[in-house]
């Protein structure tokens, strides 16, 4: 399939590639001369092209050049869209301290705290006594404490302390700080829930949907159902998965089934089904249309109330271009109404290209489609085997055209996937659809026992499979890929398909060529990792210490009594194990560990050639003066649990830098710092710097 037949029979691609472009260009150029210069171009390319259209042959010469106006006034769309939907950067010392009010757009209760997206909407300045605009920016508003009196749509005042969102500054870490400007925050703010005040309301129909799937949530919540139960529900058919035990998250990640706990097209088509049959009476009235129409309307409010998810958007604009299809009697091509999708949803949240839900739900039905429209496979005529084959078939393309996307972003490989798929998902349309009869009845004060009984034993059976599936020996694995490899991966799979299609040899010998190329490169990265070193990771809840020698690894925790969660730092830091091939951590406790070139004996460490002391809790005070006198540390590590001055510590322990660990209070930190200036005693402080890391 040559270029031009392919944009005749998908004609959105050459809105859609030019707009992703555009995009793409924003973020290597946010001038706004560039998207000028582009819509320049195209007036320039149509004068062009309409000059030369002077015979039938020069309009037949010219007659490809015809889309490259299109396309660069497309790329200055996407350009522009990319700008205006990024936040603005706000002057901090002009507007911090002020009384400023914001409408909450979606607020999470948690045990302890709240957190809260507001938008702002002013900010009275006292001094100056006029109110300053403030761009309906978005912050992230976090709280101690909870006010389960707030809602979304409400209008709270509280006195700024915005802070630009930023990283830990851990290695290779996730890129927090872009992640949120993609989501249309650039600050955050944490603060007492006393000092959110509700001033008012200012409800949209998206704070009232929002409420209403939080009311539906809460009803779910309320029933008899096992809490384990609810949180499956809730999941898979409102959207949120806050609610799923930390622990049962990590099974279904590494059984390679989380995709289930996450609304996808799988979940919207489940839906699709139920509204269809709930509909079914418009049938015998000659109302086929309407029941169409109405399943469209009904989708999109679900959507909606779900949150918009780039897969569920996804889902909903290929289903109503199906459906549209039959109300109009036309048939849609699948990848063009794929590509519409993707345009809908680029055009009113530009940075969802760049989220790993938009790439791998796009991807994946992508693949899918190409596979069944390339290939003429005939399956079983026994239902039974058909339905094992096409599932094996879909979740075996799935899985190879997401697997290096997936090990990119989640550094996790999880070889049973296809065996978790064929036994989790026929489970899951049976309790998505009871479970939304469960709940239509307990609106209306029916009777749900029995309903009750078959959830539970439904959940308890997906738990339990995914559970034993995750206990297998070759249920995951830890990898690291960088975005070189995903552009070979894919560059590979695509040459394949070529050469399967076309039987051209160039094809396969090119695939051959990038297999190569990719091998060098993964063992370039190998050879570049370090193998030996120690990080003192910056948390804000501890003070992780981690020595690491040709793949093993000694965790020390030097202010933590309590049980620490070692599975939960684990997966925190995944990429950063698998980078430097650790595959073994052992904790250290009171007793000496060692490892060659590191020893931690605590509350001291030699370490990289480096030693080190730590101080926390009262225990720095009962150090002999002989150890301190007689021996020097190069750093002395100070965590939260230290209540004291850097001066009464210099009397007893010599060292030649002050460590701050991440987790030391905020509040605490620019005095410590403040004394080792004056002290002229040089300082890190781990919680603005980043982690302290040391390689050899």
């Amino acid at each position: 399939m040559d270029n031009s037949s392919l944009l005749s029979r998908l004609p959105v691609l050459r809105l859609l590639l030019p707009m992703i472009a555009g995009i793409l260009l924003y973020d290597a150029c946010d001038n706004f001369v560039l998207p000028l210069a582009l819509v320049v171009m195209a007036i320039i390319m149509i004068v062009i092209v309409r000059s030369a259209r002077k015979s039938p042959a020069s309009a037949m010469r010219t007659r490809r050049l015809g889309m490259l106006p299109l396309a660069l006034a497309t790329m200055a769309v996407g350009w522009g869209a990319a700008a205006i939907a990024r936040p603005p950067v706000l002057q901090l010392e002009a507007i911090n301290d002020h009384v400023a009010c914001g409408c909450i757009e979606s607020v999470t209760a948690r045990e302890k705290s709240m957190m809260m997206r507001l938008r702002l909407v002013s900010c009275n300045d006292t001094v100056a006594r006029n109110v300053v605009p403030l761009h309906e920016t978005s912050i992230a508003l976090s709280t101690s404490g909870c006010d389960y009196e707030l809602k979304a749509g409400d209008l709270v005042a509280f006195v700024l302390d915005l802070k630009p969102v930023t990283n830990m500054g851990n290695p290779d870490e996730m890129d927090y700080a872009r992640f949120m400007l993609d989501k249309g925050v650039r600050y955050e703010q944490h603060t007492p829930v006393e000092s959110v005040e509700k001033v008012g309301e200012a409800h949209t129909i998206f704070t009232r949907m929002f409420n209403c799937n939080r009311w539906l949530q809460r009803k779910i919540i309320d029933s008899r159902l096992e809490p384990a139960t609810q949180a499956l529900l809730i999941a898979m058919l409102l959207g949120n998965d806050d609610l799923i035990d930390r622990e049962l998250r990590e099974e279904f990640s590494l059984a390679g089934v989380a995709h289930v706990l996450a609304l996808s097209g799988l979940h919207v088509g489940i839906i699709t089904a139920m509204l269809w049959l709930l509909l079914f009476p418009l049938d015998y009235v000659r109302a086929r249309k309407l029941r169409l129409l109405l399943t469209m309307a009904m989708l999109v409010a679900y959507d909606v109330m779900t949150g918009l998810s780039p897969s569920v958007v996804r889902a909903t604009v290929m289903i109503a271009f199906v459906m549209m299809g039959m109300i109009f009697y036309r048939k849609s091509h699948p990848l063009n109404s794929l590509a519409v999708a993707a345009l809908v949803i680029l055009v009113f949240s530009p940075a969802a290209i760049y989220s790993v839900g938009f790439q791998l739900s796009f991807i994946t039905v992508a693949a899918i489609v190409v596979f069944y429209r390339t290939f003429d496979i005939k399956f079983p005529s026994n239902k039974l085997l058909n339905y094992v084959c096409t599932m094996l078939a879909t979740s075996g393309v799935a899985m190879i055209s997401t697997i290096v996307l997936t090990a990119y972003y989640f550094n996790s490989v999880s070889p049973l996937a296809l065996v978790a798929n064929l036994v989790v998902l026929p489970i899951v349309p049976v309790f998505m659809m009871c479970g939304a009869m469960w709940l239509l009845l307990l609106l209306i004060g029916a009777q749900v026992g029995l309903l009750n009984s078959a959830l539970d034993n439904m959940a308890s059976a997906i738990n339990g499979a995914v559970g034993w599936l995750s206990s297998l020996p070759l249920s995951s694995s830890n990898v690291y890929v960088t975005w070189v490899a995903v552009i070979i991966y894919y560059i590979v799979i695509f040459m394949l398909v070529m050469w399967l299609r076309r039987s051209n040899a160039r094809w396969l010998i090119g695939a051959g060529a990038m297999i190569a190329i990719g091998i060098a490169h993964s063992l370039f990265v190998d050879m570049c990792a370090e193998k030996e070193g120690m990080v003192i990771f910056n948390s804000r809840n501890s003070t992780p210490v981690l020595y690491f020698h040709h793949g093993n690894a000694m965790l020390w925790m030097p202010d933590v009594d309590e049980d620490f969660d070692r599975s939960a730092f684990l997966r925190q830091h995944r990429a950063f194990l698998a980078h430097h091939g650790i595959d073994s951590v052992v904790m250290v406790d009171s007793a000496e560990c060692r490892l060659p070139g590191g020893v931690i004996k605590p509350p001291y460490a030699h370490l990289c050639g480096t030693s080190l002391v730590a101080v926390g809790k009262g225990r720095w005070k009962h150090y002999e003066r002989l150890d301190s006198t007689d021996v020097r540390f190069d750093f002395l590590l100070v965590t939260k649990r230290f209540h004291s001055s850097i001066g009464t510590l210099d009397n007893l322990i010599k060292s030649d830098t002050i460590l701050l660990s991440g987790d030391i209070y905020s509040d605490n930190i620019p005095q410590l710092q403040q004394e080792c200036r004056s002290r002229q005693r040089p300082c890190y402080s781990i919680s603005t710097a980043g982690a302290y890391v040391k390689m050899k």
